[in-house]
């Protein structure tokens, strides 16, 4: 009989060895790999982190050794430490579960668990090298750039080499981890690993329970300000060092007691999550007595109270009004919004007065409160004065809200997400102190203190119904805009509407504009809530934010007194059915027309629609990028096409509204082109976003009407059209509101030209 024990190997048992031995190497130490691996695709993937390493790029190039970008390299190495020791942890378990002395199936296997752990370590530091080579922005010396964009392209410039220098740091101190665990394992040899096996006992079961223990409690005192100084990096490194301990000791126990504790936990997660025990989203609200007038009412009432009308009808002019569609899109969008009508403000003392109402969504929705939270501490509904041509520098609305809107707000998202939130997904008991969508609000109302006056209240932590008052009467007689802020209901599916003002009567058979659905309309009796709340509800991006519900007595059913049954809505991000907040200002807009026209001795008005938002063009831009043919991916496919759709929804309601205007007003747009310099959609700016930003914000002095059409040559030359765009729409609005000016007679710029 032959002796198949000696027989030589095949080629093919060679090979299936080889991947065996491999296969059971990487098994072996698979979590703290997966760890590994998710932390390079979390420093890489969103446009929103590769923002986060442009902010620590810029912040370092302004200060070599910058606190926040030191504390985001210490937490990367301390979570490859951490990491090592998880896999160094298991790779000796696999040792002892072997009986005798160590064998394996192929040496490639005791290889990968030798030098797997050392190769672990390097992950999260080469991730954030990876993240911070693919934030940097591309090199435009080469094309011919107009004037308009030399800030950008400037400060692009100046910070080419330091998204180098900050790559090559990362790369270096992954390089320098790897050789100190080799070294520090190959000392460790000759004793055994009894004495490694002793510091890792130290160090994972008592130096570092401690410190995330300590920073746990530290972060819960300071939800806000403390996340803002640690950083968003920090904290997920926190998070994940957090994570790797719980887990190195699930194992423990597990090979102890035989009790699969991290299985067991996956498990209720999944059944508290199918079963809705820890829903703890519900929107901060309170039951009120809150009478709202009807638009038409309201709008009366406003037209009735402006102290400049006088002034408009000497010269022979109509009133302008504006009514104003802020769009979606995190931190930018409030930022362009808030910039925009600031800048205004400032060039224009009576501005304010003019605006009756702002339809916003999500990040817009941001932007316009605090546009309106300013207007009702200094601006004033006064007689009309002239306009300023131009500005030298910024103004006072135009600095507060640039001080406002350039925190933070990403981090306290952060961190409520991945520790009291995430810590609420086990927890089968609805705890609302653990909501992150409440961390994001906080740090809304934390952010008005940086810009506004501190001997004035906030109107971020203040009441919605506050901001205007009993039955708004301080936004109807005063120079505060109205707020409507469009949410998207996930019972019906239809997009709604929450203001102080009753919008149940814009649409059939009261007007012939198009229904708008009354976040009340229902016959639900209307709640209070922080402004911030309300804002929030607008934002609420799932997964990033949670829906947000209530629940409330059927309006049917009331006279069955504590019989009566129990209905609840739950509301996520406007954006979902349209992100321009134009469909519901429209539809105001055409209202108020129609009110005007038919209500006898009514005063000459001229209604315009401002609306402000990025500029997507979306087949033009098809055709002006580099054809990109690769494959698309079934497993990612879904949430682009999503995220697509949602763009192009808002661009698709601008663009139709005005190929088809509707005859009682006009329609302006100030958008910022968005593809130039792709904006992050997310909750924190790097100051080169901003820069950019600001091009657009309207500057009338440098209008040329001759150059309105936009310019499909490049990007830069689009970017260019958009920017002379709303130089000229602030051109438009400042002769709107110099009674005594000639009338600037301008085309629609729209959309659609």
């Amino acid at each position: 009989m032959t002796d198949l024990s000696h027989s030589p190997e095949t080629p093919e048992t060679h090979a299936e060895r080889l991947i065996d031995g491999l296969l059971r190497g990487i098994f072996v130490i698979r979590l703290p790999l997966a760890m590994g691996v998710l932390s390079v695709l979390v420093l890489t993937l969103s446009d929103q982190v590769l923002e986060v390493h442009r902010v620590l790029t810029q912040e370092r190039a302004q200060v070599a050794l910058h606190p926040h970008w030191l504390l985001a390299l210490a937490s990367l190495i301390a979570l490859s430490l951490v990491l090592w020791q998880m896999a160094r942890q298991h790779a000796e378990f696999a040792a002892e579960d072997t009986p005798g002395e160590y064998v394996v199936p192929h040496p490639l296997c005791n290889w990968v668990l030798r030098w797997g752990p050392r190769l672990v370590a390097m992950l999260p530091l080469l991730g954030a090298a990876l993240g911070i080579w693919l934030s940097r922005l591309p090199n435009l010396d080469g094309a011919e750039m107009p004037d308009s964009l030399a800030g950008p392209l400037k400060i692009i410039a100046q910070l080419r080499k330091d998204f180098i220098i900050g790559s090559v740091i990362c790369v270096a101190l992954a390089a320098i981890v790897f050789v100190v665990i080799a070294l520090f394992e190959r000392n460790l040899t000759p004793h055994g690993s009894s004495r490694a096996r002793k510091l890792a006992i130290f160090s994972n079961w008592m130096l570092f329970p401690l410190v995330i223990l300590a920073s746990i409690i530290l972060l819960i005192r300071d939800p806000v300000h403390l996340p803002q100084t640690l950083g968003s990096i920090p904290l997920f490194a926190l998070w994940m060092v957090n994570l790797a301990v719980l887990t190195g000791l699930f194992a423990r126990y597990y090979r102890i007691f035989g009790v699969p504790i991290l299985g067991t936990l996956i498990i209720l997660l999944v059944c508290f999550e199918v079963f809705g025990l820890t829903d703890n989203h519900q929107f901060r609200h309170k039951q009120a007595d809150i009478q709202r007038p009807t638009v038409e009412t309201a709008f009366k009432s406003w037209l009735a109270a402006r102290k400049d009308a006088a002034a408009y009808r000497t010269a022979g002019k109509p009133y302008p009004v504006y009514v104003v569609a802020a769009e979606g899109g995190g931190l930018y969008a409030a930022y362009q919004t808030a910039k925009f009508l600031a800048h205004m403000q400032d060039l224009c003392p009576n501005f304010a007065q003019h605006v009756f109402a702002v339809s916003s969504v999500s990040g817009g929705s941001l932007g316009a409160a605090v546009f309106a939270g300013l207007t009702r501490s200094l601006a004033t509904n006064d007689d009309a004065k002239p306009c300023l041509d131009k500005l030298a520098d910024r103004g006072n609305f135009e600095t507060r809200a640039d001080a406002i809107l350039s925190r933070d707000l990403l981090a306290p998202v952060v961190w409520g997400g991945l520790f009291p939130d995430f810590l609420q997904r086990f927890i089968p008991w609805p705890l609302p102190a653990f909501d992150r969508a409440r961390a994001l609000e906080y740090a809304f109302e934390e952010s008005w203190r940086y810009g506004a006056d501190s001997k004035r209240s906030n109107p971020l932590s203040g009441l919605l119904f506050d901001l205007c008052g009993a039955e708004a009467s301080s936004c109807l007689t005063g120079p505060t805009p109205a707020l409507a802020f469009n949410v998207s209901n996930i019972e019906t599916g239809m997009q709604m509407v929450l203001s102080p003002l009753d919008f149940t009567s814009i649409g059939p058979p009261w007007t012939s504009s198009a229904k708008v659905f009354d976040f009340f309309s229902t016959g639900v009796d209307p709640v209070d809530m922080p402004l911030s709340t309300a804002v929030g509800l607008s934002a609420r991006f799932p997964w990033i934010s949670p829906a947000g519900w209530y629940a409330f007595t059927d309006p049917n059913e009331k006279n069955l007194g504590e019989k009566a049954r129990k209905r609840r809505m739950s509301f996520v991000d406007g954006g979902y059915v349209d992100n321009s907040g134009v469909a519901t200002a429209s539809k105001l807009a055409q209202s108020l027309s129609e009110l005007i026209a038919k209500e006898p001795g009514a005063p000459s008005v001229e209604i315009k629609l401002v609306m402000i938002s990025a500029a997507w063009i979306p087949f033009e831009r098809f055709w002006m990028d580099t054809p990109d043919n690769k494959a698309q991916s079934d497993l990612f496919t879904p949430f682009v096409a999503a995220l697509a759709t949602w763009q192009g929804r808002g661009y698709t309601t601008q663009y139709d509204l005005a190929a088809d205007p509707k005859p009682g007003f006009k329609i302006l747009e100030a958008g910022v082109y968005y593809n130039f310099m792709p904006l992050p959609l997310g909750w924190q700016l790097s100051s080169l976003s901003r820069s950019y930003i600001d091009l657009f914000k309207g500057y009338p002095e440098k209008c040329d009407q001759t150059q309105l059409d936009r310019s499909l040559e490049s990007h830069a030359a689009l970017a260019n059209s958009y920017i002379n765009r709303a130089n000229c729409v602030a051109a438009e609005i400042v002769r709107d509101l110099t009674p005594t000016a000639a009338r600037l007679m301008m085309p629609a710029i729209t959309p659609a030209r």
